[in-house]
């Protein structure tokens, strides 16, 4: 019987205090022993240095496209990477002017995707999408439905601009 109290009593006494630190199953310990981790301490090393989370460089500003035909003489006025509606809209009248279009009119503006101009038998059709592939599918579809010998007379894509800070 002396010898149940007095054997805890021992251990206690000739042991030596025990941190959390210490338990191998608790996560600091798992932590410091861990070559992956970023707390890994080797043999007489210090803790690793936390590497800072990435800063952004810069931003991406989405662009517009337009695509504006004159009716007459197979001219095609078209803008990609402006900045807004209006100034694509106005970029794309523009140039179907400066082609020797005549009566010029935007059919379709587009923004941070694929535009394209289909052609059938009697009418023009537009369509955009976010492919040249899917835009052309999307715009042949719709003249297929409503017009006969329907084939891709334009397409663009908008592309984003970065800009570093």
């Amino acid at each position: 019987m002396k010898l149940r109290v007095w054997l805890p009593l021992g251990l206690s006494v000739l042991g030596a205090p025990v941190t959390a630190q210490e338990v191998p199953n608790s996560p600091d310990y798992h932590a410091r022993h861990n070559p992956q981790s970023v707390y890994y301490q080797g043999p007489g090393q210090q803790p690793a240095q936390q590497q800072q989370p990435l800063q952004p460089t810069g931003y991406w500003e989405m662009t517009w496209g337009a695509i504006a035909p004159s009716p007459v003489g197979g001219v095609v006025g078209a803008a990609v990477g402006s900045s807004s509606k209006e100034e694509a809209e106005r970029t794309a009248l523009a140039d179907c002017k400066a082609k020797g279009g005549g009566a010029c009119k935007v059919l379709i503006a587009y923004h941070n995707q694929c535009g394209v101009m289909v052609v059938g038998e009697k009418k023009t059709f537009t369509a955009s999408g976010g492919s040249p592939e899917h835009a052309a599918k999307v715009g042949i579809e719709y003249c297929e439905a409503n017009d006969t010998n329907c084939s891709v007379y334009y397409s663009a894509c908008t592309e984003p601009i970065f800009h570093k800070y």
